[in-house]
């Protein structure tokens, strides 16, 4: 076996890495070519057709002149392409998931905003359905008696969004079109009204008995019955739906009781 020198070997492993290299490249360049030969191209322009021309996205795409798309195929077992939604200025506007061998968008999220002459058309529809909902009057009275709206689409389940403000009355109304075209104002109906400060019952346990406490103890019979003593405590539980029981102790020994009414406001001391 004949020994090769240092620099027989390294000259031979430079050629060597680079006969790799170049096959390497000529591997790419003919994939690439059999990739857009065999309509990668064309199947890009179908999976962007699909998503531009889907519910979801056509009317919003209406109102984004310059809009771009990109799409790729993800090579996985479900046959899927990812297209990417912008703006003429770059911003997002939602992507989806194409099953081209289908035709079908399969997956989607958008993200697009209601500005100017388009939220201020939305709002004039979406208002004047609630005016003309005899169910929705008869709960919440008259739609325009509000200190400020706000309206908006929710994607994620094809609906339009109405909030009133009102303090504590404020309302969160949401409203489907009959029709099947995603982000429609036609035909709306409205299907949830929500109450927005209604809290879970345990929060609102917490914060009914913190009331009822701090009304008994502003009474000055209670102020005189816990007066002098360290480390008393209070506890409330509801007798009924507007009245609520406090206590004040000494450890386990009570030193006033109160009936307190949250709504109005009363307190009865009861020792």
């Amino acid at each position: 076996m004949r020994a090769r020198g240092p620099r027989d070997s390294g000259g031979g492993r430079r050629a060597s890495a680079r006969r790799r290299r170049l096959a390497l490249a000529l591997l790419a360049v003919a994939w690439a070519a059999v990739a857009w030969s065999g309509g990668y191209a064309e199947d890009q322009r179908r999976a962007i057709e699909l998503v531009a021309a889907h519910p979801a996205f056509a009317s919003g795409l209406a109102h984004e002149p310059g809009w771009t798309a990109t799409a790729y195929d993800a090579l996985d077992r479900y046959g899927l392409w990812r297209v990417d939604l912008a703006s003429a200025e770059g911003r997002a506007l939602g992507w989806a998931q194409v099953r081209l061998a289908a035709s079908r968008v399969i997956a989607w999220e958008t993200e697009f905003e209601l500005e100017g002459v388009a939220y201020e058309a939305a709002r004039e529809r979406l208002m004047d359905a609630l005016r003309r909902d005899e169910d929705f009057r008869a709960l919440a009275g008259d739609p325009d008696e509000h200190e400020w709206s706000w309206v908006g689409y929710e994607a994620w389940r094809d609906a339009w969004v109405v909030y009133l403000e009102r303090g504590t009355d404020s309302l969160h109304v949401v409203l489907r079109s009959a029709h099947d075209g995603m982000r429609s104002l036609d035909g709306l109906r409205v299907i949830q009204v929500q109450a927005v400060h209604l809290p879970a019952y345990t929060a609102w346990r917490d914060m009914q008995g913190a009331e009822a406490i701090a009304r008994a103890f502003g009474d000055p019979a209670v102020a005189a019955a816990v007066r002098g003593v360290v480390g008393w405590t209070a506890d409330a539980e509801p007798v009924d739906r507007r009245i609520w029981r406090v206590r004040f102790l000494d450890g386990a020994r009570a030193l006033v009781e109160a009936e307190v009414d949250v709504g109005r406001g009363t307190v009865v001391v009861r020792r």
